[in-house]
């Protein structure tokens, strides 16, 4: 029994980290076949429907196990921490990890839009109540909503403008390629008019703003938080 529970927690490992690879290589989720996952995996197609029931549960699975790996890996803020630390040390590190896995996150939000994000906008509404400034903002506002309520309101509004940031890199880039064509072709000076995606630390400006304008903290409370963050 034991080795047989060995064998069944290798051969699932084996399946997430094979699908994990072949959204990292680029591959389309939708065009993704279980044929191309065992033989990556290692493993026979009976054993895929021993863990998964297609492939999209299979993605899923694989997205949350990397995000919980990178939530993990975000640093803690402390107990009382300033604004700037927040917004630099859980947006800067989610954004950064989640760029540097961009063609993996396009692939699994593509396949599990609304677990994905389900799971981004619940990690960040935590952070909001319980390791930011605007903790006791969001938490004393009257009204018949909870301040969970609020909070999930506020992340699923900057989860709306990362999706929206990840997947305009591939736009762009689709854009880029296609310019560089062009030109070649008619013999111009390499070059492309497609705009530049934002940069990780531009989006983390914006979602600051955005989260300090829309979380209810009166006008003295936002100049205070605005300078403290001009300051560092």
């Amino acid at each position: 029994m034991i080795q047989e529970d060995a064998r069944f927690v290798r051969s699932r490992a084996a399946l997430i980290a094979a699908v994990v690879e072949l959204l990292d290589e680029g591959r389309d989720a939708a065009q993704l076949s279980i044929t191309d996952i065992v033989g990556r995996a290692g493993v026979s197609r009976p054993t895929f429907y021993k863990h998964f029931d297609d492939t999209a549960a299979l993605i899923r699975e694989a997205a949350l196990q990397r995000l919980q790996s990178t939530f993990d890996r975000i640093p803690s803020v402390g107990d009382d921490p300033s604004w700037p630390t927040f917004v630099r040390g859980t947006l800067r590190a989610l954004l950064r990890e989640l760029d540097a896995d961009a063609p993996f996150y396009r692939a699994a939000l593509e396949s599990s839009f609304g677990l994905l994000t389900g799971d981004v906008i619940a990690y960040l509404a935590t952070r909001l109540l319980e390791s930011s400034p605007l903790g006791p903002v969001i938490r004393r506002r009257p009204g018949p909503d909870t301040p969970r309520d609020r909070a999930e309101f506020l992340a699923a509004g900057a989860m709306w403008h990362v999706t929206r940031w990840l997947f305009a890199d591939a736009k762009t880039t689709a854009k880029a390629d296609a310019a560089a064509e062009v030109t070649a072709a008619m013999g111009n000076a390499p070059g492309s008019p497609a705009a530049a995606r934002a940069s990780t630390d531009e989006l983390v400006e914006r979602l600051s703003s955005l989260l300090l304008a829309s979380s209810g903290a009166t006008a003295a409370e936002l100049d205070a938080l605005r300078a403290e963050h001009v300051r560092s």
